[in-house]
């Protein structure tokens, strides 16, 4: 009796891990094997994804909604070297000039003119919210 209850218990858990693989492996397609438009597509969920999260634990300041990209898939001088991470809110308040990116979301705005930080989060949408 114990043998046929430890064959039973072997023979459930091979073929429940059999079943869990093929359900799992049809789930997650092979990245080679998609095409440029669904790569696209993937890529930037995930960068979304990446970058609300980045935004949750305070280490993206971006100043326009979208968020940027471009301070998250490299570093450079607005986000103080440290690719994931963005200033940009931060850098208008200082009255210095956002990345590329945000200049061009806010237009004209993106130097605020010397405004005030009141007037700053009026004219520029500063998203002081997200520290």
């Amino acid at each position: 009796m114990k043998a046929y209850i430890i064959i039973s218990i072997i023979i459930f858990c091979l073929f429940g891990g059999s079943i869990g693989y093929f359900i799992s492996d049809s789930q997650n397609v092979d990245f080679a094997e998609l095409s440029p438009e669904a790569m696209f597509e993937q890529i930037t969920t995930q960068r979304a994804f990446a970058i609300e999260k980045a935004v949750e634990r305070g280490d993206y300041r971006c100043c326009i909604s979208p968020a940027c990209t471009m301070c998250y898939t490299e570093a450079n001088q607005w986000n103080n070297w440290t690719a994931g991470t963005c200033a940009c809110d931060d850098l208008i308040v200082q009255g210095k000039e956002p990345c590329p990116q945000c200049k061009k979301g806010i237009g004209d705005e993106a130097s605020c003119g010397g405004a005030t930080t009141t007037e700053q989060e009026e004219s520029c949408e500063v998203n002081l919210d997200s520290e």
